[in-house]
């Protein structure tokens, strides 16, 4: 059976090669009519918190281009993600993800950074992202800049592992209109857009998307997950100028996601102390608005200052929230002699939250500041070849009080084509809510007076921020004019990770959350652009890592365990190739593979684990355009099996498996 799978891999990907077409025949793929030289100079934000090119990045940074989206076939913005090497977007059901980079895989990924156009999506409540609350209309989405590796002297706490930053296109880009319409036996989709010129140098457009998932298949039966999601999301977006200096941009989206899902059991304070396969309605709504003002003030210096503001509330049986943020940056850029190009701001950002207490889940109501300020200097030390870049971030928040996130990079260019990088970096993940003062219900254990009491993981004010020492060095070569290479190696070192300490009480047990585990990781990733011909081009990414959780002496006298560090594949390959079978034709198909894996899940019976075999995955589509502006794709996704189990949440839920899709879409730009 394996060596079936190898086989179907490798035909997958060398179809295209072997295919009829014209060699003479002109690509109307604007994609493949680039040189991989002019996809080289693609511009990226998110490592210097500037505008450079990425052969110039300092940093294990990849970057999604919204070809790239369109030629994949994804239907949801964490699906996309896989386009990116080393990041690791596993399924769950139809509406619940796990998005990791290098390690700490789960529901509650909690070690990376996610941001749509300079706005954090990262929950307080219990560190991670909701990615079901993320419906960014995907062909407004100019690029998606996955740095893996640590982010915090620019970013913040939290940017631990990587940083993924969502990075829509301005109003100008998008003018005119869009029409979506497409479904299958999976799901069904609509989305509609439309831009227009609303002043001299003024630009708008709004938006609206709507889609169906259907329901997965709980795994091993034929059972419904009962998973059913609705995501419906609407915006607007204004860019403008004024005059040769100044530019700005205000932006807002609603959004209101109606579903379904089935939770493995429930427990109840009374006889028989659990309900088993409860069906939960659940509705997520929020809304957000962020404006952005860049003043340019000449020789180099400029003035950007950034403001946001965020409601969600997420409604589910065993739990309600409520959150309020709102966030202000200021950010001045200005060069230091003929050597020094200083970047440097100030931050603030106040949340607020509310949360119902029931049985299951209990949060405290409170408000929680944020005072920010980062610095880096990048330094030429050889002009065009050699730069140093030092930069260090000073927090303070309500829990830990003052945290610190240095690094250091060296960028080395000794010639066009070849680039090499080293860095050094210290970054911190500051508690969630429920870390401090949260108590989550794990089950009804008998306790010493012979009654049956609830054992909670339980927060604890004690608990500190983790930390992560990051070693990196990567290296970039454009080949030839059509073969691209970057290659990064890492080491990783954790220390006070978070990890669940027994507590004896007077009523039973209780798990507090603590500091007293250790980690390391170590591994490599590779990215390779080549464009073999005018018509076809193949994009590979692997990536190898070697994660490992222990615990100290304090906690292996308690017998604790942790099973996270076999949540992430130590092995990921992924090819892709697109090949142009007529001018207005083209045949996209995209294998990956993903090495075994190990959940952990509660159940009545108390925790269990499950093994997911390695796994091939096959998405292939074919994209016609019969005239400008009209374009019809023909898709299938889980190409090789019915239906395959992805990831198995530690939450409530159980394991799902998802079903192959097979779908049909229309986009109409006019």
């Amino acid at each position: 059976m394996k060596m079936k799978r190898y086989l179907l891999l490798a035909l997958a990907v060398a179809i295209p090669s072997g295919a009829p077409g014209s060699a003479q025949a002109e690509s109307g793929n604007e994609y493949l009519d680039m040189d991989i030289t002019q996809l080289m100079t693609i511009t990226v934000t998110s490592v210097a918190k500037k505008e450079q090119h990425l052969l110039d990045a300092a940093a294990a940074v990849f970057v999604i281009t919204q070809e790239d989206i369109r030629r994949s076939g994804v239907t949801t913005l964490p699906d996309a993600l896989n386009l990116a090497p080393g990041v690791h977007a596993a399924r769950i059901n139809s509406n619940k993800w796990s998005v990791s980079t290098r390690g700490y895989a789960g529901y509650t990924s909690n070690k990376l950074l996610v941001l749509i156009d300079g706005r954090s999506v990262y929950s307080p409540a219990y560190s991670g992202v909701f990615w079901d609350m993320q419906n960014t209309l995907l062909e407004d989405i100019d690029r998606i800049e996955v740095v893996r590796g640590p982010g915090g002297t620019l970013w913040g706490a939290n940017a631990v592992n990587g940083v993924i930053n969502i990075i829509t296109k301005k109003a100008q880009d998008t003018q005119g209109g869009l029409v979506r319409l497409g479904g299958g036996n999976q799901f069904f989709t609509t989305a509609a857009r439309y831009g227009a010129k609303v002043g001299e140098n003024n630009y708008g457009r709004a938006y609206l998307t709507y889609d169906n998932f259907r329901n997965n298949s709980i795994y091993g039966t034929t059972r419904s997950a009962e998973d059913e999601w609705r995501p419906f999301q609407t915006g607007f977006r204004f860019d403008g100028e004024e005059g040769e200096r100044l530019e700005w941009t205000l932006q807002g989206d609603v959004y209101r996601n109606e579903g379904e899902q089935l939770t493995s059991f429930l427990w109840a304070p009374d006889p028989p102390y659990f309900n088993s396969g409860s069906l939960d309605a659940s509705r997520n709504e929020g809304a957000n608005i962020l404006g952005r003002i860049r003043k340019e003030m000449g020789d180099g210096q400029a003035l950007i200052f950034k403001a946001y503001y965020d409601y969600a509330n997420r409604d589910e049986h065993f739990y309600q929230l409520d959150f309020e943020t709102l966030d202000l940056d200021l950010q001045y850029e200005t060069p230091l002699g003929d050597r020094h190009d200083l970047t440097m701001g100030l931050g603030y950002r106040s949340v607020w939250g509310e949360f119902s207490k029931n049985f299951q889940v209990a949060l405290s109501d409170g408000q929680d500041n944020l005072y920010s300020a980062f610095i880096q200097d990048e330094i030429t030390l050889l002009s065009d070849r050699l730069h140093l870049t030092l930069g260090t971030k000073f927090e303070h928040n309500d829990y830990t009080g003052v945290e610190w996130q240095p690094s250091a990079r060296l960028h080395w260019k000794p010639h066009q084509r070849h680039a090499l990088w080293l860095s050094a970096a210290r970054a911190v993940r500051t508690p969630a809510m429920v870390e401090r003062s949260g108590k989550v219900l794990i089950g009804m254990y008998p306790s010493p007076d012979g009654q049956m009491s609830p054992m909670y993981m339980s927060g604890n004010d004690d608990f500190e921020s983790e930390e992560l020492y990051a070693y990196e060095a990567g290296y970039r070569w454009q080949v030839t004019e059509r073969l691209f290479l970057d290659t990064t190696v890492f080491y990783n070192d954790y220390d006070k990770v978070q990890s669940l300490s027994p507590v004896v009480t007077p009523t039973g047990v209780s798990a507090n959350f603590s500091n007293v585990a250790e980690g390391e990781s170590k591994g490599f990733e590779v990215a390779a652009d080549w464009k073999a011909t005018d018509q076809l081009s193949f994009a590979l990414a692997y990536s190898y890592l070697d994660f490992d959780i222990f615990l100290n002496k304090e906690a292996l006298l308690t017998g604790q365990s942790d099973t996270r560090k076999d949540s992430s594949p130590m092995h990921q390959l992924s090819l892709r190739s697109s090949y142009s079978l007529l001018p207005n034709v083209q045949l996209n198909l995209w294998g990956r593979y993903l090495d075994s894996i190990t959940n952990f899940y509660f159940t009545e019976a108390g925790a269990s684990q499950l093994t997911i075999d390695e796994a091939i995955l096959l998405d292939a589509n074919i994209i016609w355009t019969p005239r400008k502006g009209l374009e019809l794709m023909l898709a299938g996704q889980n190409l090789l099996d019915s239906k395959q189990l992805h990831f198995v949440s530690e939450y409530a839920t159980p394991p799902t498996e998802i079903e192959r899709s097979i779908f049909g879409k229309i986009t109409w730009r006019f």
